[in-house]
């Protein structure tokens, strides 16, 4: 029976460029309700990435804030959490490739332009967070 050696070292450097991507972000090309592209190309940074974090941080102020208020008993509703989720999701995109029409109006990229672009429509906002919320996501393959 042949002995099998043990390698001298791990090679983590499939771990490092994962972690590039993440802070270079992906796109998400957005599908709409017939499963067909929509032209719509969001970039979103990853779960490990400087900018999740910061947004981590940004929301538990949020909510330490909304907890704080007394006799608010909206604090945990489900509303509430989809409002902040949502917030999360603005925090961690970085941008489109082209501008979306609501209501005829063309929404250049901004926080809170992303806030009222997955509020309105819940099929873009499921389809980013899918992709945000999985590190395989930010795998090159």
């Amino acid at each position: 029976m042949e002995k099998q050696v043990e390698p001298a070292f791990v090679d983590l450097s499939l771990l490092d460029e994962n972690l590039q991507l993440q802070e270079d972000g992906i796109e998400v090309d957005i599908v709409g309700p017939t499963n067909k592209s929509t032209g719509l190309k969001i970039t979103i940074y990853g779960p490990d990435s400087s900018r999740a974090a910061k947004a981590v941080k940004e929301l538990t102020a949020l909510i330490e804030k909304e907890a704080a208020k007394e006799g608010d008993p909206d604090v945990d509703s489900p509303d509430a959490q989809r409002r902040r989720s949502i917030i999360y999701l603005a925090k961690v995109t970085k941008g489109w490739n082209l501008p979306p029409v609501v209501d005829g109006e063309k929404l250049s990229f901004s926080e809170e332009n992303a806030i009222a672009l997955y509020t309105r429509y819940p099929i873009i906002e499921g389809q980013v967070r899918f992709k945000a919320d999985r590190r395989g996501s930010f795998i090159r393959g």
